[in-house]
């Protein structure tokens, strides 16, 4: 770095930093990006781009990351190390995010298009008819099981009314929700020997 840059880096990173810790993230970016064009390896400026563009989801977060750091830097930490640490834990919480929302997504549409084990049993009850519910709500709607139990149950039911190949549709389901639980595996076997 020549000496005039050397002052224009300092100048840009005492901005970005007060623009930061004032909570005007979108000015601090781009301060923070013109410290990065005068040294790419400015670990400040790194963590400070990514957090400020990060505060756009959670300012709180954000700030809480920002003083991490900085605290850890005084602690004696590596600005390096910290900085990656900060990065993997961004990482792992928007994967985390992603994971959760596919989930509740997913939650939501088969909510919105299923029939819970129980409303299923209590249809079979006013049906008087074990075999014609069974019917109904293979072809019909998606059918919402969550608890280990009521699958069990629920594999007897199409094993004991003859829809053999259903229940092996369910068992594999069941064997890799539930990899350490036998009586899955067993009913498995049971049924393909037949």
């Amino acid at each position: 770095m020549k000496l005039p840059t050397v002052k224009l880096h300092k100048k840009y990173k005492k901005l970005a930093i007060e623009t930061f810790e004032s909570e005007r993230f979108s000015l601090a970016l781009k301060f923070f990006s013109l410290v990065l064009k005068y040294d790419s390896e400015d670990y400040d400026a790194k963590i400070g781009a990514v957090l400020s563009d990060y505060a756009k989801e959670d300012k709180i977060d954000a700030m809480s990351l920002y003083d991490l750091y900085y605290t850890s830097i005084k602690l004696g930490e590596s600005k390096e190390n910290t900085y990656n640490v900060i990065i993997e834990l961004l990482e792992q919480n928007n994967s985390f995010l992603d994971d959760l929302l596919n989930s509740l997504e997913n939650f939501t549409a088969s909510i919105e298009n299923g029939v819970e084990y129980k409303e299923f049993l209590e249809i079979a009850k006013q049906k008087n008819s074990m075999r014609e519910a069974l019917e109904d709500i293979m072809f019909s709607s998606k059918l919402i099981i969550d608890s280990k139990e009521d699958m069990m149950s629920f594999i007897e039911l199409l094993y004991k009314h003859n829809f053999k190949e259903e229940a092996m549709t369910y068992l594999e389901n069941a064997i890799t929700i539930y990899p350490a639980d036998d009586y899955f595996e067993e009913k498995f076997k049971q049924i393909l020997h037949q």
